[in-house]
């Protein structure tokens, strides 16, 4: 198996030096400084508190109906030797078993302390990986660099008009036949309804200030925003469940539905699931999470 070391910067450099004025770790590209100060105090203070639950919502609490993912396979497969970038790489989770199967990994976040539980997180493994902190929308990465890229659940929590600077700057850092997976929450999925109506209440009627402000995605605007970027779309669509909770910052933690019925629940989802994406494509639109993935020209 091929481990990870700094011998990979000297293997293939990819890092833009007009950008990025030296390979040390944690170095930060940002565009938007206003943006970066409310939004990264969130993951910043996250990071600390709960690092597991901040990343991954959710997916943290429901054992019964996900299993443990402190060490899950990555969603997608992994080339041995490929260069991979985890564009949103939080504390390590995905990062580490993308590692795990051989390939040369960078780790990307806004977050400065989820980096640092990465690192951690990582040479406990036996990696010492690159990790670089600032905006997705300014990678300080060379063109044409990456075999993979892939952004798990990131772009939720920026701007649309952001979201299509991420996934220029996606394209350009891929090689050519790069391929690149981007999960994003879909628009008609029950739980994300109710979800973007509390948020709407909460924002437009009580005035509520919220710098990670969820965005929800529908099939059409995706394929919109890959067209004329990418050769390839393919999204498929993930996780049909029932509402969980009302997600409010009081509630987040209450389970609606008792644990002895998630698994349940998980089979039903998993058969939906296989059917929505064989057979009747138009339950696509109803699924929790939709995965991208993008074959560059």
């Amino acid at each position: 198996m091929v481990r990870w070391n700094r011998a990979f910067s000297n293997k293939i450099d990819r890092l833009d030096e007009e950008r990025l004025q030296s390979k040390r770790d944690c170095v930060l590209i940002v565009r938007d400084r206003n943006f970066m100060r409310e939004y990264v105090k969130v993951w910043d203070e996250g990071a600390l508190k709960d690092a597991p639950f901040i990343t991954m919502g959710m997916e943290a609490l429901l054992k019964e109906f996900y299993g443990d993912l402190m060490d899950a396979p990555p969603p997608f497969q992994v080339k041995e030797g490929g260069n991979v970038l985890d564009l949103g790489c939080g504390w390590g989770r995905v990062l580490k078993p993308v590692l795990d199967r051989g390939a040369f990994g960078v780790g990307f976040d806004i977050s400065e302390n989820m980096l640092k539980l990465s690192e951690k997180h990582l040479k406990r493994n036996g990696y010492y990986p690159i990790l670089l902190n600032g905006d997705g929308t300014a990678l300080p990465l060379k063109g044409n660099s990456f075999d993979m890229v892939y952004s798990l659940l990131v772009l939720q929590h920026i701007s649309k008009r952001k979201g299509k600077a991420v996934f220029k700057e996606i394209y350009r850092v891929l090689k050519r036949d790069g391929v690149a997976y981007i999960r994003v929450p879909g628009r008609f999925a029950p739980e994300n309804l109710i979800f973007s109506f509390l948020q709407f209440i909460s924002i437009h009627l009580f005035r509520l200030r919220d710098p990670i402000k969820m965005r929800f995605y529908r099939i059409g605007e995706i394929k919109k925003i890959c067209r004329g970027l990418f050769k390839e779309t393919e999204i498929t669509a993930h996780e049909f469940r029932p509402p969980w909770n009302f997600h409010t910052k009081w509630t987040w933690q209450y389970i609606i539905i008792p644990k002895r019925f998630h698994r349940g629940v998980r089979k039903i989802s998993d058969r939906l699931e296989r059917i929505a994406n064989t057979r009747f494509g138009f339950l696509k639109h109803f699924g929790v999470v939709l995965m991208v993935k993008v074959r560059k020209n």
